[in-house]
């Protein structure tokens, strides 16, 4: 089920969703309700942020340039171990805490973000990211 919210937007911060919107491929009434459901997000989980990458947009650890997803990834090497995935990153244990708190909350998006992690490879690569220079290859 879903409720229909009506609000009233400046006509500046209108064009910004509306650009926003186009580079997601999603109508504005659609990024606007995701951006109200990551905001929700982020106050239940003070450490995470939402950001867009080459791979699509996703829960990212503030202050890291890590993803949920691969901070969970490396954790199911240690066992979903929280003092060990912390010491392998040397954070805090708050910080990997938050991750899997996160994937708890949120399993499916962590797990196919995973999946689709595990998909890509040196070709799908050089398509996101052209400026990719492979070493052994000029």
């Amino acid at each position: 089920m879903s409720t229909v919210v009506s609000t009233r937007l400046p006509d500046l911060t209108h064009e910004r969703l509306q650009r926003f919107a186009r580079c997601l491929g999603k109508t504005p009434s659609e990024t606007t309700a995701l951006l109200v459901e990551e905001s929700l997000r982020q106050q239940d989980f003070p450490y995470i942020e939402f950001r867009q990458t080459p791979l699509g947009r996703h829960a990212h650890l503030k202050n890291s340039t890590l993803a949920v997803w691969e901070v969970v990834r490396i954790a199911q090497g240690y066992a979903l171990d929280p003092e060990k995935t912390a010491q392998h990153f040397q954070r805090p244990l708050p910080w990997v805490k938050s991750a899997l708190l996160y994937a708890d909350a949120y399993p499916e998006e962590i797990n196919i973000a995973i999946t689709d992690a595990g998909a890509v490879n040196e070709t799908t690569l050089t398509r996101l990211l052209p400026q990719l220079e492979v070493q052994g290859q000029s």
